[in-house]
């Protein structure tokens, strides 16, 4: 199915982009920083470490004073005595267990070895295996020396691990020593990989100090570095995955499945022991295989920019098969499944990849060469171990894959570093050119006549305002204060003192001055408790300290409407709700104002339901509130007081 051009690597998901250049780098710089090359340099520093270790154990040691036995004679018997009698057959080792059906009991070895040239005083001579796969026993001169695992009831996990075994001397002959070796194991068919079969290396006995060394490097190229390098490329998996999060690029996340499967994989091959059984055990190997060969080949496809449905599904879709196929294949036909399955999925992961090295050779380069980087270098290890390596490598290949994974990834770090630095450019640029174009628009409005003119017809009218304000204050307010004074009837004098203070309130919202809100706060809290109190009303004033002591302004205009709903309020609890108790609260969050006014009175009668804004000046304190763009909400049932919130912003 042919898929129309594109650039090898997707870029970033639009929305991604579009945050970057509109709000410069300030939410993509982590994420630059998290891919900064110079984030990664432990990855380098391990992977030379890695390096000069191998290289340093790949120096042969001197064979001086080592004897190799090659022919055994093998009998099958289930006894844990050695056996005298039975069908014994003469054999070359090393002896593979690759043969079926599955064996009936396990096998005693026999070989027979004279000591090597006659040692120093004081050296200790030893029997070293290179491979002794799985449980094992080991007798010498009839005497038993060592034993690892259950002969009845074998487990490979420690099939790679080399095996050295000191020897006494005191059950040491000068001549014709004989050295029985029982060893019960799965064949070949019962396992998922060769490695985990029976299995017998070329014995070599000598000097323990020289077989030491030979145990060294078996155990660091086929234990030890396998397990490293498995363990770097599932932390740059797990490093995948977490980009990938970030980015948003479906590629880096299979990428970094891939990577945790293989490590996980890796594990189960090398030891890894799991409380389930041998059979299990080997299914689960089997199993790991087409998932981590298939977020591989997704990976590549969609880095590629390739996206065909139908072929994503079906090799999905493997990933089912190849597990159910190996449960009706267990447990004597698992490598029946296993080994072609190998096979194919091995094709697969290099067919996706000569697709993406001719897609991005076309249309990205720079992505060819992040792929065909991590394709050298893991050739470059295969003929390293080839040519350097003096140890039989079992698991072949593995760690060229770990060093191929760890080496994409950096490649991938690395070109995903560069388009994000250069988005962040760009945004920054961007950014720079709108902050340009802003200040040269502020000159022109800052030359404008007719800014200015706005300016002058503001001062105009504020001076104006301070006018009227001095005028009321003077001649208004002189009248009403001597109305207060002289006359002797008390209904005019109280009418005379309420104007007198509607015409300060007034006054002060005409001279334009912003309050502190801790001020105003404190301008209610006197007048109302002093209302309350001549009106029979117990009060309770709830307002946090640290908004007592706030500096924070609240507009002329904003006080002197809060103020006059708050009046309003107060009378209609004095005058209509035959109260005994009142409750006033006063809250600020970030950006609002909010005054609560509740009482226990009768509430708003059931005649106005419906018509709160009717009554007791409601239409007024929420047209104030109105003007202010704020709220002002009425809360109130027969029998259950009222309670008026009035929320304003500040």
């Amino acid at each position: 199915m042919a898929t129309p051009p594109a650039p090898a690597t997707p870029a970033p998901s639009p929305g991604w982009l579009t945050q970057l250049r509109s709000i410069g780098s300030d939410r993509g710089r982590p994420l630059l920083l998290a891919l900064h090359p110079a984030r990664w340099g432990l990855m380098v520093v391990a992977l030379i470490l890695i390096g000069l270790w191998m290289v340093e154990i790949g120096g042969r040691a001197s064979p001086e004073g080592i004897t190799t036995v090659r022919n055994a004679v093998v009998v099958r018997a289930p006894t844990r005595e050695v056996p005298v009698t039975g069908a014994a057959r003469l054999i070359t080792l090393p002896d593979a267990w690759d043969h079926s059906p599955k064996l009936t009991a396990p096998l005693w070895y026999q070989l027979r070895f004279d000591l090597p040239a006659a040692p120093s005083p004081g050296t200790m001579q030893g029997i070293y295996f290179e491979r002794l796969c799985a449980a094992w026993e080991v007798r010498i001169n009839g005497f038993r020396l060592a034993a690892r695992g259950n002969v009845s009831s074998p487990r490979p996990h420690n099939c790679l691990d080399p095996v050295l075994i000191t020897l006494p001397p005191a059950l040491l002959k000068r001549a014709d020593n004989q050295l029985d070796i029982q060893i019960s194991a799965q064949v070949r068919s019962q396992v998922a990989v060769s490695e985990h079969a029976g299995y017998l290396s070329p014995v070599r006995i000598g000097r323990m100090d020289v077989l030491e060394e030979e145990l060294r490097r078996a155990r660091t190229f086929n234990v030890s570095a396998t397990q490293a390098l498995a363990l770097l490329a599932g932390l740059v998996g797990a490093a995948a995955l977490a980009l990938a999060t970030l980015s948003r690029l479906p590629y880096l996340g299979y990428f970094g499945a891939a990577s945790v499967g293989w490590a996980l994989l890796c594990a189960l091959l090398t030891g890894a022991r799991l409380p389930m059984s041998v059979v299990a055990h080997e299914w689960l190997i089997g199993a790991l295989m087409p998932p981590v060969a298939v977020a591989s080949i997704l990976s590549l496809m969609r880095y590629s920019g390739i996206k065909v449905r139908w072929l994503e599904l079906s090799v999905a879709l493997q990933s089912i098969v190849v597990p159910l196929s190996l449960v009706i294949a267990a447990p004597d036909r698992i490598s029946t499944i296993t080994h072609p399955w190998m096979v194919i999925l091995s094709l697969e992961v290099a067919a996706a990849t000569i697709a993406f090295l001719h897609r991005a050779w076309n249309f990205s380069p720079a992505d060819f060469w992040v792929v065909a980087s991590a394709l050298i270098t893991g050739l470059f290890v295969l003929v390293f171990e080839a040519l350097f390596v003096p140890v039989t490598l079992l698991l072949p290949g593995n760690h060229a894959l770990s060093i191929a994974a760890v080496v994409m990834f950096s490649g991938m770090v690395l070109r995903l570093y560069q388009q994000l630095h250069s988005e962040v450019l760009v945004a920054e640029q961007g950014r720079a050119q709108a902050e340009r174009r802003v200040q040269e628009i502020s000159a022109d409005i800052e030359k404008n006549y007719s800014h200015m003119a706005e300016l002058r017809v503001e001062q105009v009218t504020a001076k104006e305002r301070k006018r009227i304000a001095a005028d009321l204050h003077d001649d208004l307010g002189a009248k009403l204060l001597t109305i207060v004074h002289t006359s002797d009837n008390e209904r005019i004098a109280t009418l005379g003192r309420e104007a007198l203070e509607e015409m300060r309130l007034s006054v002060r919202g005409l001279g334009g001055r912003a309050m502190q809100l801790g001020d105003a706060i404190g301008d209610w809290r006197s007048e109302v408790m002093m209302r309350m109190s001549q009106g029979g009303v117990e009060l309770a004033w709830n307002t946090p300290d640290d908004l007592l002591m706030s500096e924070r302004a609240m507009s002329a205009r904003a006080y002197v409407q809060t103020t006059r709903i708050l009046r309003e309020a107060v009378s209609n609890i004095l005058k209509h709700s035959g109260a005994t108790h009142a409750e006033i609260s006063i809250r600020q969050d970030i950006n609002d104002f909010e005054l609560t006014i509740s009482d226990n009175g009768k509430g708003i009668p059931m005649e106005l339901d419906g018509k709160l804004d009717r009554g007791h000046g409601m239409s007024t304190m929420k047209g104030r509130a109105k003007q202010l763009q704020g709220q002002c909400l009425v809360e109130s049932g027969p029998g259950y007081g009222t309670t008026i919130r009035l929320t304003l912003p500040l």
